[in-house]
């Protein structure tokens, strides 16, 4: 009885610290807990955006980076906000874009795979709501990792949590 109730309390204490989090979301097996940093960048009108990354790696070399960026405003034009972090994403990582596709759902959203000249498969999910750009980005080593059902369950996963 007393291991029963010390399970149940460990649940509850596992799923406030969930609740905390401005996101759920489900790993896949075999990755490590979340680690996080926060910094704030001031754009030359003197505008901050406040951005938190949470990254997470498996032992295959396999890693899961969710970054929230706290924007100065309500984003106006989520379309251009998309194609701009679709370019800068592809350029920083010398990819090359294997898919696209536009999400369904409350808030708008864009589902990219994309892979690199250097052997990385990305995958990578962008969401708005309001005044905040979620991207969920999955980096692996072949095309049949980027496209594990697990993988496809971590990014269905995803939900937004009240803030």
């Amino acid at each position: 009885m007393k291991s029963a109730r010390l399970f149940l309390a460990v649940i509850l204490v596992a799923a406030a610290v969930q609740a905390a989090e401005p996101f759920t979301l489900t790993l896949p097996t075999g990755f490590g807990a979340f680690t996080s940093q926060t910094q704030t960048a001031t754009s030359p009108d003197g505008k901050k955006t406040e951005v938190t990354t949470w990254i997470s790696k498996s032992p295959t070399g396999e890693a899961i980076v969710v970054s929230i960026s706290k924007m100065p405003g309500k984003i106006g034009n989520p379309d251009k906000l998309f194609s701009g972090t679709r370019d800068a994403l592809l350029k920083s990582t010398n990819s090359t874009l294997d898919k696209e596709e536009k999400l369904a759902g409350a808030n708008p959203g864009e589902l990219l795979s994309f892979h690199s000249a250097s052997g990385a498969f990305l995958r990578s999910r962008l969401i708005i709501e309001n005044d905040r750009f979620y991207q969920v980005l999955y980096v692996g080593r072949s095309a049949e990792q980027r496209e594990n059902p697990a993988v496809g369950s971590m990014f269905a996963s995803f939900a937004l949590n009240a803030q």
